[in-house]
């Protein structure tokens, strides 16, 4: 009898388990409650999500902006920064794809932007850069000065890790480029006065190395060491065979073969 009424006992306990059970599972919006099952622990805010849509187009148009420098004058800073710009906008491509956000670039025609300010910045400097060689170098003096410019705010407006690192990355790279026009624009006879950034940080940026980041992808075209098929110093992906850490060679032509 004893036995009975246990064995009654665990099957009535056993009823009031399955019950709870079958509610919880009718009813999923009450674990949503505190769990959404669409929650996005990666997601963006509005303003990182402007800010990462902006960049993209802004790389592209010192890209397509030295593709017609390059045509035009057949200068190699304009021939080897324009790959790194490439490299630039295929860096905001891959943050574009892994938050699902829209590419702006619908187009990859040069000369081809979504965002009206950066297609008449575009063909003003175009415009600017057909003048003179010295007018396209100052040209590309100023898309670096504004990238730099633009990747500071962007800082300030992110916590996200990816974008963070992005755009360290894309800086130290601008600041390169931005020291490769002004040592070509002083071999011209020509001393580069800053337009967007001040002049104590244009001087710190002129004045440093080439900024090399051990932690990202170095970018060389150095062989002998401007070909992009010799070997760099480091622990970043190199254009060519080789590896770096985003240092020039100082024993290349001009020294201006290089850039991230």
């Amino acid at each position: 009898m004893k036995n009975k009424i246990i064995m009654i006992m665990a099957l009535a306990i056993i009823s009031s388990i399955s019950a709870a059970l079958s509610f919880i599972s009718a009813e999923p919006s009450t674990i949503n409650k505190i769990l959404p099952v669409n929650l996005d622990l990666s997601s963006l805010t509005d303003d990182e999500r402007e800010s990462v849509i902006y960049m993209r187009e802004e790389e592209k148009l010192a890209r397509d902006v030295y593709k017609m420098m390059y045509a035009k004058y057949d200068l190699r800073p304009f021939r080897n920064i324009k790959q790194a710009e490439q490299t630039h906008m295929d860096l905001m491509k891959d943050l574009l794809t892994k938050y699902g956000i829209d590419d702006p670039v619908s187009s990859d025609e040069t000369g081809s932007f979504t965002n009206a300010e950066l297609k008449e910045l575009y063909t003003k400097l175009i415009e600017q850069g057909n003048l003179s060689l010295v007018d396209a170098l100052k040209a590309g003096a100023l898309i670096e000065e504004t990238d730099i410019a633009d990747l500071d705010k962007q800082l300030k407006v992110t916590q996200n890790k990816d974008i963070k690192d992005t755009y360290d990355y894309l800086r130290y790279g601008s600041e390169n480029h931005l020291r490769a026009f002004v040592r070509n624009l002083r071999s011209n006879g020509v001393e580069y006065t800053p337009v967007v950034l001040s002049k104590e940080d244009f001087d710190k940026i002129i004045s440093a190395e080439n900024s090399g980041n051990n932690n990202n992808r170095g970018y060389f075209n150095c062989r002998n060491r401007c070909d992009g098929t010799g070997k760099g110093r480091g622990n970043g992906r190199g254009l060519g065979d080789g590896f770096g850490n985003g240092r020039y060679y100082r024993d290349c032509p001009n020294s201006n073969c290089i850039y991230r």
